[in-house]
C-alpha cells in the first residue's frame, strides 16, 4: 500500500544547513539516497544541542532512539550544494515525537527530500520505552517557532 507523501507542519523549531560532500555522492553523480536519513540525523542532533543537551543520545532521564523512518525523494543534489534543513517537532504520544525534516537546495530553492522519524523516549539503564521528560518538554516548549513560506 502507498505511503502519503510526508506533510509538512505551518512551522519550524530548527534550521541548520550541510553541505553535500564528495562521499556523499553517488554513481550517477548526484546526492545518493543513502545519505538523506544521515542528513537529518545530523541535524537531529544540532536540535538537541540547541535545546542545550551535550549528548543526544542520552540526557534527563532517557534518550531518543528511532523506532522508524519515512523519507520522499523529491530532486536530486549535487556536490558542493548548501542544504537547508528544517526541522519540526510534534507529540505523537506520552513516549513518543514525530521529527519532521524539509530538505532543501539553498540556492536554487526546491526541496531535495522530506523526511519523519518516529523517535522514542528511551531508558538506556532498563532498556525500556518511558515518557517524554518534563524538562525535554520545556525546551521545546520554549522554542521560538518560524514559518517556512517557501513550503506552501
Amino acid at each position: 500500500m502507498p505511503q502519503d507523501q510526508i506533510k509538512l507542519p505551518e512551522q519550524f523549531l530548527f534550521r541548520t544547513t550541510y553541505r553535500v560532500v564528495y562521499s556523499d555522492i553517488n554513481a550517477a553523480n548526484h546526492l545518493g539516497a543513502d545519505r538523506i536519513l544521515p542528513i537529518a540525523l545530523e541535524a537531529q542532533f544540532g536540535f538537541v544541542r540547541y535545546l542545550g543537551y551535550e549528548n543526544a543520545v542520552v540526557f534527563e532521564s532517557a534518550g531518543l532512539i528511532m523506532r522508524n523512518s519515512q523519507i520522499d525523494y523529491l530532486a536530486e543534489a549535487f556536490y558542493g550544494d548548501i542544504l537547508e534543513v528544517d526541522l519540526a517537532v510534534t507529540t505523537a504520544t506520552d513516549k513518543a515525537l514525530d521529527f519532521i525534516y524539509s530538505i532543501r537546495d539553498s540556492e536554487k530553492l526546491h526541496e531535495v527530500a522530506r523526511v519523519k522519524t518516529r523517535l522514542l523516549c528511551f531508558d538506556y539503564t532498563t532498556q525500556q520505552v518511558v515518557t517524554i521528560p518534563a524538562g525535554f518538554r520545556q525546551r521545546l516548549d520554549a522554542c521560538t517557532p518560524f514559518s517556512a513560506d517557501w513550503a506552501q
